[in-house]
C-alpha cells in the first residue's frame, strides 16, 4: 500500500521562505509579503538576532492589527472606501517592530515525522504552518495546503 511522504519531501527550506528579524517594522513584513504574492506565501517567519525562529506573522494578524476592530464590524459598517478603512492614526503602527505582533511557535516536528501525524497536529491546534527541525536546527517548514495535496493526490489514485 502506498505511504504518503515524510516531511523532508514536503517541507519549504527556511531559505525559500518569506522571513524577517524580529525587529523589523510592520510596514517592512507588508511590503515582504506583497512580494511573496506570486509564490502565495502568506506567513513570514520571524527570527532574533542569532537566527533562532521565534515566531510567525500572517497576513490575518497583520490586517486584525492595522484596524483591530474591523473584524467585529457588522458587514453594513464595512465601509469600501480603504481611507476610511485605515485612517492616518491608524497607520502609526506600521512603524512599530513585528516582535509586537508575532504568533510563538510552539510546535515544531522532526523532519522525520510523518505527514498525517503532522496533519492531526495542525488540525488540533487550528494551524495551517509547522516549523520543521533536523538535529537542532530548524531546516523549513510544512503548510497544511501541501499536506492535502498530497493526501489528496493518495485519495484521487483510488
Amino acid at each position: 500500500m502506498a505511504k504518503i511522504k515524510n516531511l523532508k519531501g514536503l517541507m519549504i527550506p527556511i531559505t525559500d521562505y518569506p522571513h524577517m528579524p524580529y525587529w523589523a517594522t510592520l510596514e517592512e513584513a507588508i511590503v515582504l509579503l506583497n512580494f511573496s504574492y506570486e509564490t502565495a506565501h502568506d506567513t513570514i517567519l520571524v527570527f532574533d538576532e542569532s537566527y533562532k525562529l521565534i515566531g510567525v506573522l500572517d497576513q490575518k494578524k497583520i490586517l486584525r492589527n492595522i484596524h483591530p476592530g474591523f473584524s467585529k464590524l457588522s458587514p453594513e459598517k464595512v465601509s469600501d472606501d480603504w481611507e476610511k478603512l485605515i485612517s492616518t492614526h491608524k497607520l502609526d503602527k506600521l512603524k512599530k517592530p513585528i516582535k509586537d505582533f508575532i504568533t510563538p511557535l510552539n510546535i515544531i516536528v522532526d523532519v522525520k515525522e510523518h505527514a498525517l501525524n503532522v496533519a492531526h497536529l495542525m488540525l488540533k491546534h487550528n494551524i495551517d504552518l509547522i516549523a520543521v527541525k533536523e538535529s537542532e536546527n530548524v531546516v523549513g517548514v510544512v503548510k497544511l495546503h501541501d499536506i492535502f495535496h498530497e493526501i489528496a493526490a493518495f485519495i484521487l489514485k483510488f
